[in-house]
């Protein structure tokens, strides 16, 4: 009868220490914004262990001299009841029954450990982290009278701990922030275990390139604009119209830097619904005008504000040097998007059969070096220029006509169209490599 209570105390030792480990485990593992939520949603226990997780180091010393006090009392209870139970079989034995005492101990603590190893450590530790949060909060406010008793001994153990951290030269800091490229990590995790999509992780990847992405990368530049002269003959402007498609334009009077506002079709087909003259500046609203040094999340701000989803970019000098739209921005984010207005357009980068390519003036050195191969120059990584027209115009130092070749690393670059004096179509033809070579 005295053999199956120890056994009893025993393992009860052993489920001590397990209960110790699991909410170790549990609580250091739990997410605290998870928990937040779960104080916000009152959840029983949530509060108890939110207060442990934001004090660690007194939950954490609490819980290991919990573990060493159950540990020694373990190993010395079943040192003390159990090692005599073997010590007669050991006495059986020749040559070893002088050492049966030691042997039957160092026997019994060696069982002692692998059943404190499997039953209090690594079976608590997976239940622990099989659901943190859960258990977290349901074992916390045990946890919490715990730590308040130990908490003389915590201090004191704490307080050594810091002092002996300090002379090796170890700063003591806080547990950092999750920063970006943590986030990219656990997104490509995701996506390779199947949790996460591919197109849910380009999305959010997106997110974090849009907020560094300058307004002037994604706006439709001032030669591209289609702008209406308020001085215009009205017949004029609605051929503008008609021949562009689009659903909103910028009026300006006398020079596109003059700008007054924006015209909206609707607003136009509206106002001729109910009268027989149309003067464009009664159906003109108001435009938002911008710095060219604004991030694209910046006029996010701005067009929650803002009566139009349009805005005009100007540079320090006022002058007009591009548009962006509510829709350039969303592009941004998504991919592209079709709409109603929008034409079909040609793409920047044209391969030819020939292994040449004739490419738009307005294509990026980044879009020129992922759709052809060409290496980026570093006078475009470091933002010198921003098209292939601008690294034209860097090159030769002037404005080209068409037929002007320039020769550089390895590739011919022919002006094939201007547009008054617009780089407009470029043939890029990659040279043969020279005798030397």
């Amino acid at each position: 009868m005295t053999t199956i209570i120890d056994i009893i105390i025993l393992v009860f030792l052993i489920i001590i220490n397990g209960f110790f480990s699991m909410a170790e485990f549990a609580l250091v593992s739990s997410r605290k914004i998870k928990v937040k939520q779960l104080v916000t949603e009152e959840k029983p226990g949530a509060s108890a262990a939110l207060a442990l997780m934001e004090d660690q180091n007194s939950f954490l010393s609490s819980i290991q001299i919990g573990i060493t006090l159950v540990g020694i009392c373990t190993g010395a209870f079943g040192g003390a009841r159990f090692s005599g139970l073997l010590e007669p079989l050991f006495e059986k034995i020749p040559y070893i029954s002088p050492y049966s005492s030691s042997i039957s101990l160092a026997a019994i603590i060696l069982c002692i450990t692998y059943f404190s190893i499997v039953i209090g450590e690594l079976v608590p530790k997976r239940i622990g982290l099989a659901n943190p949060e859960k258990i977290a909060c349901a074992i916390a406010p045990i946890f919490v009278l715990i730590t308040r008793i130990f908490s003389p001994f915590s201090y004191l153990t704490s307080r050594l701990t810091n002092t002996l951290v300090k002379v090796f030269g170890i700063s003591h800091t806080s547990s950092p922030e999750v920063i970006e490229e943590e986030i990219h990590l656990l997104l490509e995790e995701g996506t390779e275990s199947g949790i996460i999509d591919e197109s849910e992780q380009d999305m959010v990847e997106s997110v974090f390139e849009f907020g560094e992405s300058q307004i002037v990368d994604l706006m439709i530049p001032r030669p591209d604009i289609t702008a209406l002269d308020i001085d215009d003959p009205l017949s004029k402007n609605i051929e503008i119209m008609e021949n562009s498609g689009h659903t909103r334009y910028p009026v300006y009077k006398d020079t596109l830097d003059s700008i007054i506002g924006v015209l909206s079709i609707r607003d136009l087909w509206v106002y001729s619904q109910k009268n027989a003259d149309i003067e464009l500046l009664n159906v003109t609203k108001e435009i938002l005008v911008v710095p060219d040094h604004l991030t694209a999340l910046d006029l996010i701000h701005r067009f929650k504000t803002a009566t139009s989803p349009l805005a005009i970019i100007i540079d320090e000098y006022g002058s007009v040097i591009g548009l962006i739209t509510l829709h350039d921005l969303l592009e941004a984010l998504v991919g592209d998007l079709s709409r109603v207005d929008q034409e079909e357009e040609q793409p920047l980068v044209t391969k030819r059969h020939d292994g040449s390519w004739l490419v738009d003036g307005r294509t990026s050195p980044e879009q020129l070096c992922e759709l052809t191969g060409i290496t980026c120059s570093e006078e475009s990584v470091k933002g010198v220029f921003r098209t292939l027209a601008g690294f034209i115009l860097y090159k030769t130092g002037r404005i080209p006509v068409e037929g002007d070749v320039l020769s550089w690393d390895g590739y011919q670059f022919e002006i094939m169209d201007m547009d008054g004096h617009r780089i407009d179509k470029i043939l890029i033809t990659p040279l043969p490599p020279s005798a030397d070579e």
